[in-house]
């Protein structure tokens, strides 16, 4: 037989692999990238501020609203009340025909003694919706009979004591008898008609108790102020 000489196979050529390597980011490169970044982020934060600081309220019609919480600082206090307001209530009593202040405190226990209970923020934000005013004094017509007292409405009013002067002592908070203070240091909001008091202290309306409304009428000097 003849010999088969054995297949010679050429050796294959490869072409040379052409990997594609990300091209790796420098660090001063990235820094710089965040560095622009927080610029911006600052220069909007402070144009905010300064425009609320001239009063512009194009920032909150198109920022989130957490942007604007956190921007709020540079007019934070330029409508602040120069006065504190402090609520009071009064009962018409039914045996001596006249208005006597009551204290509320103990009716509303949250707070009793500062501006945070429940009596003081009701007046402050809804002193001038009759249907929470109703609400509100037949609750505390109905405590305050339950002591043994004998009231047929009540009266809401508010007074408006100035600060002391920038610099001078500032004393605790006291509250002193409705009656130790002037009458434009006062401002009636709400009182019980007095045909509802006549009702509920049992006997026909007099001429001490007429037909007057549960609101005060807008002499254009009424209009109470929030701290």
């Amino acid at each position: 037989m003849d010999d088969v000489e054995p297949e010679t196979r050429e050796p294959e050529t490869r072409e040379p692999e052409t990997r594609t390597k990300k091209k790796r980011k420098l660090p001063g490169e990235v820094s710089s990238r965040f560095r622009i970044v927080w610029i911006t982020i600052a220069a909007l934060y402070l144009a905010t501020v300064w425009l609320d600081g001239v009063g512009s309220n194009w920032p909150a019609k198109i920022a989130p609203r957490p942007w604007i919480y956190f921007s709020q600082v540079a007019a934070l206090f330029v409508n602040a009340a120069p006065k504190v307001i402090d609520y009071r209530a009064e009962g018409w009593s039914c045996s001596e025909h006249r208005w006597t202040e009551i204290d509320v405190r103990p009716y509303f226990h949250i707070d009793a003694d500062n501006k945070e209970n429940r009596f003081q923020r009701a007046l402050q934000f809804y002193r001038k919706n009759r249907a929470v005013m109703r609400a509100l004094e037949d609750f505390i017509v109905k405590r305050h009979n339950a002591t043994g007292a004998n009231i047929g409405g009540v009266r809401f009013s508010s007074l408006r004591l100035p600060y002391p002067p920038p610099g001078a002592h500032v004393a605790p908070f006291e509250q002193k008898p409705l009656a130790s203070y002037s009458a434009d240091q006062k401002h009636d909001w709400y009182w019980t008609p007095g045909s509802r008091r006549a009702q509920r202290c049992g006997r026909p309306e007099g001429p001490s108790e007429p037909r007057d409304d549960d609101a005060p009428k807008d002499d254009g000097n009424s209009r109470e102020t929030d701290p």
